[in-house]
């Protein structure tokens, strides 16, 4: 045992040598002693040795005392001898072998700086996303959308693969969310690897949660404190992806682009004039699939006429709706006022794409005012010539130098309804006077008062519905200081009344009573309005509507069979592809700039992240071999330097073998084990703390 305490205090520069305690039992023998004794190792150390050398006894026959002592005292001298020896021979060999050791386990750990594809190649998919956010948000500052062709291939296209191309807009979006959320991942690891090289101090609750961030891990375990930035990490590419999908989704939106329409000129109206219903004399006429075109409204657009003139006045008192005189299948809610003619004819250039929606422009015409009132001094009446011929004569309030005079035919006057217009030129208002027979008699003896007055319109033209507006503006200078079209229009009502009547009845008649009717039932529920007065009111309606229809008509020719035309901008609203929505866009944006600021902040912080190692903290490899390599350093560290950490022997190999453990638990903490090799390398670092 003396021996045995002089050897553990041999100078370190020769070595170390430890032998394990030697327990021996007493057995009883007749006349001799005798011992079971457990093997003797002794354990040499020497400074940076990795070898652990080895001698061990047993004694396998009764020996007495004497003997068996200076036998064991000679065997432990010349295996002390031996080994010191050993040890002295190779101390320099062995101070090599030691930095060597280290040297290599720092080399494996972190054997050479990370070259630039290391470092920055999940930061330059930034780029992707960079450009595709930027082009994102200046089209939608400045309103780039698809739109006419490519608008009519996108929209047939997402109706027939809605699901192919919904599945291949998410697929994009995951792309760029994993594009965001792996460079924010790289640039956890590499500060997490840099600072292990550089010696920081870290847990294994901290690092583990530096770990699963770096690679989008969650983990039920380990301390509450750690979960928020793992779980916003693991979320950052789903909110990511979900922000990209709303950016990159193509919307429906409007675009307005301008156009330009031909509208009638009534600059030249030669062609408007009143044209005789003989069939032997022609009149100028136009027939397209779009309609039937002429000057003489009155003759040849009976029909469209009498419609308008009967519909005048809706039943429930609603916003009325008629169709335009032609078969472009529009209708005008509301008033036409003479105008909208253009549209359907002239408009087909943007008007029958496909994205086109709607679009407005502005045109002169004629806001007419109609007043009705019954003259029972009226000098327009019916009178008898002859066998079924009733002659209707008399003087207008704007009558020029003769009495207006006109020729009917019937059985009797009772079916008779004639509509007297003077010949004047110039005169701004326009006179209409009725005389009718029996059959007719509220409508007798009414005079109606026309004024026309020039003003600017915009006409508003719904594509989907096909449905026209028109809104009245300004007062402007007359655009036809002759006249020569309002007189025109209003001569047709007597060429109607006179073609209309016939041996039974009155077609003008019914059509001005069928508009006095709806009035009443719309305007006079209570029947508080007498009979001529509804008549008056739903008269009025009627020519004002005829008289609308009438001039819309004349504007359809002056384009249609004159070609006398000219030509007005139009804003045209189309419908468009918009990509992504405004809110979705600026989202992208701002966060695809934060990750991109905090890499390039980051990146001129740490130099291009210099020090940065090859090794991949997230590989379990490479864990494990940092613990074993650095533990095992730290361990023969600790014992040359004959500073206790901490570390404690164990048994390794076989029983009564020591060794050291770097990691053991004590009191729930974790010891300090650390390894240096040349120039100060580091290969692990694991804290004590007493909080993980």
């Amino acid at each position: 045992m003396l021996l045995q305490r002089q050897m553990r205090h041999m100078p370190a520069s020769t070595g170390v040598l430890a032998c394990s305690e030697a327990h021996f039992d007493t057995g009883a023998s007749v006349g001799r002693r005798s011992w079971n004794a457990h093997p003797l190792l002794c354990h040499l150390i020497s400074p940076g040795s990795t070898d652990h050398l080895s001698a061990s006894i047993s004694p396998s026959s009764t020996i007495p005392d004497t003997s068996f002592q200076w036998l064991r005292l000679l065997l432990f001298v010349f295996v002390f001898h031996s080994l010191t020896m050993f040890g002295a021979r190779d101390d320099s060999d062995s101070e090599d072998n030691l930095q060597s050791q280290l040297h290599r386990t720092s080399l494996a750990l972190n054997p050479t700086q990370a070259g630039p594809g290391r470092k920055l190649s999940a930061f330059s998919f930034l780029a992707i996303s960079t450009t595709i956010s930027t082009l994102l948000l200046v089209a939608n500052v400045r309103n780039w959308a698809i739109e006419g062709s490519v608008y009519a291939w996108w929209l047939e296209a997402i109706i027939d693969n809605r699901a192919a191309i919904q599945s291949g807009i998410q697929i994009c979006a995951a792309g760029l969310g994993l594009i965001h959320a792996s460079a924010v991942a790289r640039l956890i690891e590499h500060a997490t690897n840099i600072s292990i090289i550089r010696g920081a101090d870290f847990t294994t609750e901290s690092l583990r949660s530096r770990i699963n961030m770096s690679i989008l891990r969650w983990q039920w375990s380990g301390k509450i404190r750690h979960f928020g930035p793992v779980i916003l990490m693991c979320s950052l590419g789903l909110l990511s992806s979900a922000l990209w999908v709303g950016a990159i989704t193509p919307v429906g939106g409007t675009a307005s682009v301008i156009e330009t329409i031909l509208v009638p000129d009534y600059s030249n109206t030669s062609l408007i004039r009143e044209y005789p219903s003989e069939l032997s004399r022609p009149t100028p006429f136009a027939a397209t699939q779009k309609g039937q075109f002429t000057y003489a409204v009155g003759i040849k657009l009976l029909g469209s006429l009498i419609a308008s003139g009967a519909s005048a006045t809706t039943a429930d008192g609603s916003i009325r709706k008629h169709q335009k005189i032609d078969n472009t299948q529009y209708f005008y809610e509301g008033r036409s006022y003479g105008v909208g003619s253009a549209v359907g004819l002239t408009d087909g250039v943007f008007a029958d794409v496909t994205s086109s929606t709607s679009y407005a422009y502005s045109e002169v015409g004629y806001s007419s005012e109609v007043n009705c009132i019954h003259n029972r001094s009226s000098l327009f009446i019916i009178q008898r010539f002859g066998n079924r011929i009733f002659p209707v004569r008399g003087l207008l309030p704007d009558s020029v130098d003769s009495p207006q005079d006109s020729e009917y035919f019937g059985h009797s006057p009772d079916s008779i309804v004639a509509v007297g217009v003077a010949h004047s030129i110039k005169s701004p208002r326009r006179y209409l006077s009725i005389a009718a027979g029996q059959g007719y008699r509220s409508l007798n003896a009414s005079q109606c008062t026309v004024d026309f007055t020039p003003k600017r319109f915009d006409v508003y033209v719904n594509l989907r519905d096909r449905s026209i507006r028109v809104h009245p503006r300004e007062t402007i200078d007359d655009f036809d200081p002759e006249r020569n079209i309002t007189k025109t229009a209003m001569r047709q009502f007597e060429l109607m009344s006179n073609d209309l009547t016939n041996l039974y009845q009155s077609v003008l008649g019914g059509t001005f009573l069928s508009s006095a009717s709806a009035w009443n039932m719309s305007n006079n529920p209570d029947d508080t309005v007498t009979e001529d007065e509804a008549t008056l009111r739903g008269l009025e309606n009627s020519i004002t509507a005829m008289s609308d229809s009438m001039l819309a008509a004349y504007g359809a020719a002056q384009l249609m069979v004159g070609n006398i035309t000219q030509t007005r901008e139009v804003r045209l609203e189309m419908t468009t592809f918009v990509i992504g929505q405004t809110s979705y866009i600026v989202a992208v944006a701002v966060l695809n700039a934060i990750i991109l600021l905090v890499v390039i902040a980051e990146g001129v912080r740490t130099k291009c992240w210099a020090g940065l190692s090859v090794i991949d903290i997230p590989d379990p490899k490479w864990l494990i071999e940092a613990a074993f390599h650095g533990g095992k350093a730290a361990s023969r560290t600790k014992v040359r330097s004959d500073v206790g950490l901490g570390l404690r022997t164990v048994d390794i190999n076989r029983p009564g073998t020591l060794g050291y453990s770097p990691i053991v638990e004590k009191a729930e903490d974790l010891v300090k084990a650390t390894a240096y090799g040349r120039q100060g390398e580091v290969a692990l670092l694991l804290k004590s703390s007493n909080t993980a």
